[in-house]
């Protein structure tokens, strides 16, 4: 899948208004330049028909939430009027589009590693475009994952979450000694 058949995809989305649709082209050219070998035809696929929600801390306590289930990403804008960088919120939430597939997100399966998954989204978040909020994501989700990368191998966690293989993240923990 070329880089101009997924803005294709973004444009041809009526629900997504034109400046919210370029911001995204970016932030996946961006994802696309550092992720080269990370296809995209999941993302064209979600992003064709994806809805994005104003939400508030009633429904979403999370700053940003994708649900796979229905292709929602939902913004809590309580919360992002806080501080929070939109950019860095903008990937964060395309990170979960992009990792999602009809039954999970990266390697959270039935809200197993949720927690896992959401730190490891925000290192990823943080590795492509940065942080120039007032206020940080998710810290101690990116603590305890990192440390868990130290363990499994940054690698195992990488591949767990692109191909959405809950069973190599748990055989990478289960070889290293944890067990649930």
């Amino acid at each position: 899948m070329t880089l101009e058949n997924v803005y294709n995809a973004i444009d041809s989305n009526s629900n997504i208004d034109s400046n919210v649709k370029e911001d995204i082209k970016k932030l996946i050219t961006i994802f696309n330049k550092t992720f080269p070998n990370i296809d995209l035809s999941n993302f064209a696929k979600r992003v064709n028909n994806l809805k994005i929600e104003k939400s508030n801390k009633y429904l979403n306590k999370r700053v940003v939430k994708y649900n796979f289930n229905t292709n929602v990403l939902e913004f809590n804008i309580e919360e992002i009027n806080k501080g929070y960088d939109m950019k860095h919120i903008l990937m964060h939430g395309l990170l979960n589009v992009i990792s999602s597939n009809d039954v999970q997100s990266g390697f959270n399966y039935n809200d197993k590693f949720k927690a896992l998954n959401a730190g490891y989204t925000e290192i990823l978040t943080n590795n492509l475009v940065g942080n120039d909020g007032e206020l940080s994501y998710l810290d101690d989700e990116v603590v305890s994952t990192n440390m868990i990368a130290s363990m499994i191998g940054n690698d195992v966690l990488f591949e767990s979450y692109f191909s959405n293989d809950t069973n190599k993240l748990v055989q990478a923990l289960v070889n290293e000694g944890v067990e649930g």
